[in-house]
């Protein structure tokens, strides 16, 4: 990954497997595998063009913080209430869906 984003497998006593990521200096979120998957597809379906959304929003059930992304021309910014908006150009954000997708399963 990215000095930027960074995605990595954990385990949770209560909910098992997770999809731990942290952009930049933003609070650590933690995903299902599940919804580590729903977001991989909408974030590559942005990337790509096959999606015209122009917010990305997710509320994790194992995480304290939400993952929002807001579509630019030539990327997304990852937002958060405790931290710095970050920029995540097109190349980044498929990268951050590609890894996403393969802790999916």
């Amino acid at each position: 990954m990215s000095q930027i984003v960074e995605v990595a497998a954990a385990e949770h006593r209560h909910f098992g497997a997770l999809v731990t990521i942290r952009v930049g200096e933003q609070p650590l979120r933690r995903l299902t595998p599940n919804e580590a998957g729903i977001l991989s597809r909408a974030l590559a379906a942005v990337a790509n063009g096959s999606s015209a959304e122009k917010t990305i929003f997710m509320s994790p059930i194992a995480s304290d913080h939400e993952f929002e992304a807001q579509v630019q021309d030539d990327g997304v910014t990852v937002k958060a209430a405790d931290g710095p908006e970050i920029f995540l150009d097109w190349t980044q954000t498929r990268i951050l869906a590609e890894a996403l997708a393969k802790l999916a399963g």
